[in-house]
């Protein structure tokens, strides 16, 4: 009987070992995705800072603010890279839409300023 309540105090030692390294695991790894997120966020912001800078050359230039051969330039390369690291182009299209949209929409504002 002793031997028997050993054995299962043993065994659920184990699985609530293993349960407790799971979720350290699970918190390592979204601790990671929260430091990733907040790099993304700043390069974004970096990435903005650079269209606006463009903006402002376009503008000293009387050029157009939407460069549609520069964004599917810019966009087959993401998707080439986006493509090598195992991520789909609907995906990388999406994002880089959404990117090209906030850079147009910088760059609009400084003519209004």
């Amino acid at each position: 009987m002793k031997k028997r309540i050993f054995s299962t105090v043993l065994l659920a030692m184990g699985l609530f070992g293993a349960k407790a390294q799971q979720q350290d695991t699970l918190s390592a790894n979204r601790a990671k995705i929260n430091q990733l997120d907040k790099e993304i966020v700043h390069l974004l912001g970096e990435r903005m800072e650079a269209a606006r800078a463009i903006g402002i050359y376009k503008q000293a230039h009387h050029m157009e603010v939407l460069q549609s051969n520069r964004f599917n330039e810019v966009l087959q390369k993401a998707i080439e890279a986006g493509k090598a690291e195992g991520l789909s182009e609907e995906f990388i299209r999406s994002l880089y839409e959404a990117i090209h949209k906030e850079s147009i929409r910088q760059q609009e504002a400084l003519k209004k300023q």
